[in-house]
């Protein structure tokens, strides 16, 4: 038998030992690897079509390339580093890196492992969600194995849920985020979960976090928080600089990569885009139409919406995203160097300025999205709902309210991980910006 290409997958057909007919499980795996890598493979085949694209995404390209090949070398922990798997937005990395750990988001976007997470929720459970239990329950990308603890913050009753779920797999940490945040009762409970999650994570590692430790990594992470607001004062630019399908994959590569590193990649970009804006280079035209993105987040590969936005001719301007845009965009606020002080500033900082419609008060969601629009001169908002996403589609009417007011055209559309609707969204998305054409 011929061998393979290093980390490459081997055909669905193909057995491990000999003639041994493959097991259910295994052929899962082989399945999900191959489609995973095939998909990769399309995403960055239509990108290298843009002979325009700045160069200083190649840096962010390598990251997700090694999706191809079973995700060994995504994320950059030394052998003897404690990694700790996060699943939403609420999990204080600060506190893991001041530990010695290695923080890796694990929120997933593939369809096929979506499919194996219906051996433990019901079809009609949110994508995400199922797709990171196929991720997490068999071995299919090596940054899922390597964790060595697993933060969950019950944001959603699915994730609340997928708690339990995880337990066979992952040694489970779940942060119990208040619905009220405004309270003074509120805020003294999630400092204790913050406080809590500090003892677990000294305990995986080994290591006590001191002040300096943890003062050393906000700095670290306000590094990153400083370029993230020059890209996004870049991308006001008219005609955009880059496209929103880059920027997307530039903020999604936080995830994986070392803060540091990300951080200078991310200055390297944000030099070239200065160059290009100088220099009168752009990648869209100047009357493309201004999309905002915002509603259930996008997670690579399910970059679908964004490329059929940006193949019509329009430009996804921004997003309010908790996995791209709105992800870095509060920093921690220290008044005194204390740990005391530093760890409210961070309690404060993961939830009291988030938009997330899991709180019962919506109304920094409803001023981001007013801002955005205002901000990135927008002229039309896609309302993006996975399907069995009950918070963003429960707020959608306010949002509608908000932006009719606004006098921005809104188009709702509701998907899942599947790629059978792309000709339908197509229609769709093509039709709603040709009703801004119109406008312009």
């Amino acid at each position: 038998m011929n061998e393979l290409p290093p980390g490459q997958p081997a055909p669905a057909s193909a057995t491990p030992e000999g003639d041994r007919p493959l097991t259910r499980k295994e052929r899962q795996i082989r399945k999900v690897r191959l489609h995973l890598a095939m998909t990769v493979r399309e995403i960055f085949e239509e990108m290298e079509k843009d002979p325009s694209r700045p160069k200083a995404m190649a840096y962010f390209d390598d990251i997700f390339r090694k999706f191809m090949h079973n995700g060994e070398g995504v994320i950059k922990a030394s052998d003897d580093q404690k990694v700790v798997g996060t699943y939403c937005v609420f999990v204080p990395e600060e506190i893991i890196y001041a530990a010695g750990g290695y923080p890796v988001r694990l929120c997933a976007g593939a369809h096929d492992s979506s499919e194996i997470g219906e051996d433990f929720l019901p079809d009609v459970a949110c994508p995400m969600v199922k797709s990171e239990m196929g991720f997490a329950a068999m071995p299919i990308l090596d940054f899922y194995q390597r964790c060595d603890m697993v933060a969950l913050p019950a944001s959603c009753h699915w994730k609340l849920k997928m708690g339990e779920m995880l337990e066979p797999f992952d040694d489970v940490h779940m942060l119990d985020v208040p619905r009220v945040k405004e309270s003074e009762k509120a805020r003294d409970y999630w400092l204790e979960e913050v406080k809590r999650f500090q003892r677990r994570v000294e305990k995986i590692t080994g290591k006590r976090i001191r002040r300096r430790q943890l003062r050393d990594a906000i700095r670290k992470i306000q590094r990153a928080q400083r370029e993230v607001v020059r890209f996004q004062n870049l991308r006001k630019t008219i005609p955009a600089p880059i496209l929103g399908r880059d920027a997307l994959e530039v903020l999604n590569a936080y995830f994986y990569d070392e803060v540091e590193d990300w951080t200078e990649a991310l200055r390297a970009l944000n030099e070239e885009l200065e160059e290009r804006i100088a220099n009168g280079v752009h990648a869209a035209p100047p009357r493309a139409a201004r999309i905002l993105l915002t509603g259930s987040p996008m997670v690579f590969p399910n970059w679908k919406v964004p490329f059929i936005i940006e193949d019509l001719g329009g430009i996804l301007a921004a997003d309010e995203f908790c996995t791209s845009q709105r992800y870095l965009s509060d920093m921690v606020s220290v008044d005194e160097g204390t740990m005391g002080d530093m760890l409210m500033a961070i309690a404060e900082r993961y939830v009291l300025p988030c938009a997330c419609p899991t709180f019962s008060n919506t109304i920094e969601r409803r001023d981001r999205i007013a801002r955005l629009v205002d901000e990135y001169r927008i002229e039309g908002v896609i309302y993006h709902v996975l399907k069995g996403c009950h918070p963003f589609d429960i707020e959608l009417k306010i949002i509608e309210q908000l932006l009719r007011e606004k006098g921005v055209p809104m188009l709702k559309i509701e998907t899942d991980y599947s790629p059978e609707d792309v000709e339908q969204l197509r229609t769709r998305i093509e039709a709603f910006q040709e009703t801004l054409k119109g406008r312009l």
